[in-house]
């Protein structure tokens, strides 16, 4: 069973996305984006990476756009043999275009999400990435 990992520090988005992606997947959520960022990393120890992180864009401490950085940073130095590396979809109500470049373009993002955003469209999206 594929695995995702929901970050954003709005309990209630974080609670309705887990819930919509438990269809497909095995869920974790973090409440910020060092937490997100320790769950990539245990994940990868354990030997069972995360498939997708949906993450917020802005959240306190730890941003989603620091998160995303460092975990391509880290997916650079793994030596392992046929690692893929974890699609990730950035998550904002700002639907800038200044936003979604920065999160596509300068964090390496697979995808971004306007909320409020219909489940309809983020299945599509799942299945664009062959991740249902």
């Amino acid at each position: 069973m594929k695995r995702f990992l929901i970050v954003d520090d709005d309990n209630l988005s974080c609670k309705i996305l887990a819930e919509f992606m438990s269809e497909f997947a095995v869920c974790d959520t973090a409440a910020n984006g060092r937490i997100g960022y320790e769950l990539f990393e245990k994940a990868i120890a354990d030997g069972h990476p995360y498939d997708l992180i949906c993450s917020d864009v802005f959240m306190p401490d730890f941003d989603g756009h620091e998160m995303v950085r460092d975990i391509r940073a880290r997916e650079e130095s793994l030596p392992i043999a046929g690692y893929i590396r974890t699609k990730i979809f950035m998550i904002s109500s700002s639907g800038s275009s200044k936003d979604i470049s920065q999160a596509i373009l300068d964090n390496s993002c697979d995808d971004y999400i306007v909320k409020p955003f219909r489940s309809e469209t983020l299945k599509a999206m799942l299945t664009k990435y062959n991740l249902i």
